[in-house]
């Protein structure tokens, strides 16, 4: 991933990439690639033991959603003149862009599965908490507008995708082979798209910024490994009550994942320092490639010692 990555960067660097065509292959990941993921991940028998991991995910996915939010205003007072953008940077994790492809690559089409918990929670947590905050009291949205932002919710491509599989998990029901095939190939792009995105995203905003920056070390420190540590110390124990360690490590990866792209795009629409969340999104992505793995390794030896 790291390599991918860097390939991204380079790609950037060397004009084989432009903001528009890294903008144009973002939203490919994020309306296509990744839901195509989500959706093959599905399709699989029907089993009440992935149901009973997907209903126990969807429970520890809010639970994780809301200590990351509560965590970063007790990280970020109110009055710091960023505090909106650093607790959106720190409530906020990529757990769809960056997460689906670690997942992927280390639990599988099960593991992507039970992200999909995760990834409803944060879709409903960022229409609402998210737009709320980062809105602040210029926020004033009208009925009709808050109607259109549910709809946005209830149709993206993530939570269709996940209700389209649900479907076809439950009814048995499944795309004839010449379908099947190509969403596969499709589905494959994941990886190296995603990486490819993220590369050159960190080299269009630039990384001099954040790292003169000693108060993004500080809190990307606190998000990358403090919370997730204290989640995988709260959820391991749960496996001696019978959930399975899958469902639990995807969980943890998944909030231990790097800063939203959404806080970019959030400092945008609401007219906030988008250079200021670029610097959060791009010291974290690079930091990430070291922590999940630091993160994981940590749930694991805790599986170790107190799982038998």
């Amino acid at each position: 991933m790291f390599i991918l990555i860097a390939a991204g960067y380079f790609l950037y660097k060397k004009k084989f990439l432009g903001d528009e065509a890294t903008q144009q292959l973002s939203n490919i990941a994020i309306t296509l690639i990744n839901p195509i993921v989500i959706f093959n991940a599905y399709q699989t028998d029907f089993d009440p033991s992935l149901f009973r991991g997907l209903m126990y995910a969807l429970l520890l996915a809010f639970i994780a959603q809301t200590i990351l939010v509560c965590s970063a205003y007790i990280m970020v007072r109110p009055n710091h003149k960023s505090a909106e953008i650093e607790r959106f940077a720190l409530g906020y994790s990529n757990c769809a862009f960056m997460g689906i492809p670690l997942i992927e690559a280390t639990f599988g089409s099960e593991g992507v599965f039970y992200l999909t918990a995760f990834i409803t929670a944060f879709n409903i947590f960022m229409w609402t908490h998210g737009v709320v905050l980062m809105g602040g009291s210029e926020n004033k949205r009208s009925p009709k507008e808050r109607a259109a932002e549910t709809a946005k919710i209830l149709l993206s491509p993530a939570i269709l995708s996940t209700v389209l599989g649900l479907v076809f998990f439950f009814t048995g029901l499944r795309m004839p082979r010449i379908i099947q095939q190509p969403l596969g190939y499709l589905g494959a792009m994941n990886t190296p798209l995603a990486m490819l995105v993220s590369g050159a995203t960190i080299a269009r905003v630039g990384l001099l910024g954040g790292l003169k920056n000693k108060r993004i070390y500080f809190l990307q420190s606190f998000k990358l490994i403090i919370v997730p540590m204290l989640l995988a110390a709260l959820y391991v124990p749960m496996e001696l009550f019978g959930v399975s360690p899958i469902v639990v490590n995807t969980m943890i990866l998944a909030a231990a994942a790097p800063t939203a792209s959404a806080t970019i795009m959030f400092s945008y629409k609401f007219g906030r320092d988008s250079g200021y969340a670029s610097n959060h999104f791009a010291m974290s992505t690079i930091a990430g490639i070291v922590t999940m793995p630091l993160v994981l390794a940590f749930a694991q030896m805790l599986e170790r010692l107190f799982i038998p």
